[in-house]
C-alpha cells in the first residue's frame, strides 16, 4: 500500500497569500517613513514636544506588542481570517480616526494604540501564513514581498508630499484612511493553508528511516529507564492532569514556554527587538532633524525617498541572491545589517554636505531592509515553524516595550541637551551593543555543537 503525507504548497494558492501580504504591509508599514511630514501640522499646532513624538511612538510599539504577543493564543480562539478581519476593522479606524484628531489624548489613541494593536497582530497573521504556504521559495517569495513594499515605501512620501499640497494634511489622513480599507481584501485571500496541502508520496527508503530501532528480536529497544521504578499509567494521568490547571495552564494558553530558555533570552530574540526601536525611532526623529536644520519639505521629501531607495535596493538584492541567502546564513547577513546602520548614521551625523547626507541616508535605508525587513526570516531560521507565531509574539512585545521605555528616554535626552545629536548617539550605542554580542553568540553555539557532535 502506497503512503502519503500532506506539505505545504511551496506555490499554488500560495501566490495569492503573497499578493495579500503585500497588501497589508503596503498598507499598513508604508507610510511609516512619513511620519514626520504627515502629522507635522498637527505636532505645531498643538506645540508637541519630541517627548510627545516619541511617547507616541512608544504607545504604538507597545500596542501592537502586546496584540502581536497574544495572537498566538487569540487563534485559539477564532480563525485567522475572522482574527485578520477584526484587525483590519481596528486599524481602519485608527488611520480615518487621526481625520477629526483635535488633542494629544486622541493622537495617542488613534495613532498609538488602535493603528498599533491592528499592525501587531496584521503583522504576526501575514508572517504567519506565509511561513505556513511556503518551505523551499520562502526566502524568495519573501524577499519578492518585501520588494514591492518598498516600491510602495519610496513613493509614499513623494504621494504625502503631492497630497498635503492638494488637499492638505487632514485630507491626506483621509486618503491614507481610504487606503487602509484595502486589508479586507488582504483578508479574504488568507485561506488556511490546510486546504492547499499537496499530497506527497512516502517513498520506501523514507518510511524505513522513520521506523524505531529494535534489537535482534524485533523488539524495540529501551535504554536509561528503570523499568521496576516507573510510573503507572495512572501516576502520569494524575501528574499530568495536576499540571494542567493553575498558573502554567494560563502561561501555556498565551505563550510556549519552551521557549523562554531556547529564544526570549537570545541575540536573536533581543538583537532585531532593540535595533528595530531605534530604526523606528530615527525615522520619527530625522525629519525633524532635518527640518531644525533649515531643510525645506522637498529636500526632506527627497532625503525620505532616497532611504526607501535604499530599502528596495536592498530588497531586490535579496530576492535576486535568494538562493544563496541560506548559505551565508540569515544571522550573519542581519549582524552586517547592523555595522552598516552604524557606520551610516556616523557618516550622517559627520558630514555638513547636503548630498553626502542624502547618500549616508540611502546606506541608512539599506540597513533598514536588513534591520526591519529580515526579523520573520531571522526567527524562521532559529525556531521550529510550529513555534513560529509564539516567538513572533515574543519578538513583537519585546519591540514594543523596548521602544515605549527608550522612546521617551531618547526625546527627553533631546530636550535636554537641546541635540539631535546627542540622542541619535546614544541610539547608535544600542545597534553597537548587538554587533559586538551577536558574533560571540553565534561563535560560542558553532563550538557547542562542534564539541556535541
Amino acid at each position: 500500500m502506497k503512503k502519503y503525507k500532506y506539505v505545504a504548497p511551496d506555490g499554488g494558492w500560495g501566490y495569492l497569500v503573497a499578493i495579500s501580504a503585500i497588501i497589508s504591509f503596503s498598507s499598513t508599514r508604508a507610510f511609516f517613513g512619513s511620519f514626520g511630514m504627515i502629522y507635522d501640522d498637527f505636532i505645531n499646532e498643538l506645540s508637541i514636544g519630541s517627548v510627545g513624538i516619541t511617547m507616541a511612538s512608544g504607545i504604538f510599539r507597545i500596542s501592537n506588542a502586546l496584540s502581536g504577543f497574544f495572537t498566538s493564543a487569540l487563534l485559539k480562539q477564532m480563525s485567522m481570517r475572522w482574527l485578520a478581519f477584526v484587525a483590519s476593522i481596528i486599524f481602519a479606524f485608527g488611520t480615518l480616526g487621526t481625520v477629526i484628531m483635535t488633542s494629544t489624548f486622541m493622537f495617542y489613541f488613534t495613532v498609538g494604540i488602535c493603528k498599533g494593536i491592528g499592525f501587531g497582530i496584521l503583522f504576526n497573521l501575514s508572517c504567519t501564513i506565509m511561513n505556513d504556504y511556503f518551505v523551499e521559495k520562502k526566502v524568495l517569495i519573501m524577499s519578492f514581498v518585501q520588494s514591492v513594499t518598498g516600491i510602495n515605501a519610496m513613493v509614499a512620501p513623494i504621494f504625502v508630499k503631492w497630497s498635503i499640497e492638494q488637499y492638505g494634511s487632514r485630507g491626506t489622513l483621509l486618503l491614507i484612511g481610504g487606503l487602509s480599507l484595502h486589508n479586507f481584501v488582504a483578508v479574504l485571500l488568507m485561506q488556511p493553508v490546510r486546504w492547499h496541502m499537496r499530497k506527497v508520496e512516502i517513498l520506501e527508503s523514507t518510511e524505513i528511516k522513520l521506523l524505531p530501532k529494535v534489537n535482534n528480536e524485533d523488539t524495540p529497544v529501551t535504554t536509561g529507564t528503570n523499568l521496576e521504578e516507573s510510573p503507572t499509567t495512572e501516576e502520569l494521568a494524575k501528574a499530568v492532569e495536576s499540571t494542567n490547571y493553575g498558573f502554567r495552564k494560563v502561561m501555556d494558553s498565551f505563550i510556549d514556554m519552551s521557549l523562554i530558555k531556547t529564544f526570549l533570552f537570545s541575540c536573536v530574540a533581543l538583537g532585531p527587538a532593540v535595533c528595530n526601536t531605534a530604526d523606528g525611532l530615527y525615522v520619527v526623529l530625522a525629519p525633524k532633524y532635518l527640518y531644525s536644520m533649515g531643510w525645506s519639505q522637498d529636500n526632506v521629501a527627497m532625503v525620505i525617498t532616497l532611504y526607501g531607495f535604499g530599502d528596495l535596493s536592498m530588497r531586490i538584492l535579496f530576492t535576486v541572491v535568494s538562493k544563496w541567502i541560506p548559505k551565508l546564513g540569515i544571522q550573519n547577513i542581519y549582524i552586517v545589517g547592523i555595522v552598516v546602520a552604524i557606520l551610516s548614521r556616523i557618516g550622517m551625523l559627520w558630514s555638513s554636505s547636503v548630498v553626502a547626507k542624502m547618500i549616508y541616508f540611502t546606506l541608512m535605508g539599506a540597513a533598514h531592509c536588513s534591520i526591519g525587513i529580515l526579523i520573520p526570516l531571522v526567527i524562521s531560521d532559529a525556531v521550529a515553524p510550529d513555534k513560529f507565531t509564539s516567538a513572533m509574539g515574543i519578538s513583537l512585545l519585546l519591540s514594543g516595550t523596548f521602544s515605549f521605555v527608550i522612546g521617551p528616554v531618547i526625546g527627553a535626552v533631546r530636550d535636554f541637551t537641546n541635540s539631535y545629536s546627542f540622542a541619535f548617539y546614544t541610539l547608535i550605542l544600542l545597534y553597537a551593543i548587538f554587533a559586538v554580542l551577536w558574533p560571540i553568540e553565534l561563535i560560542v553555539k558553532k563550538n557547542k555543537r562542534r564539541r556535541s557532535t
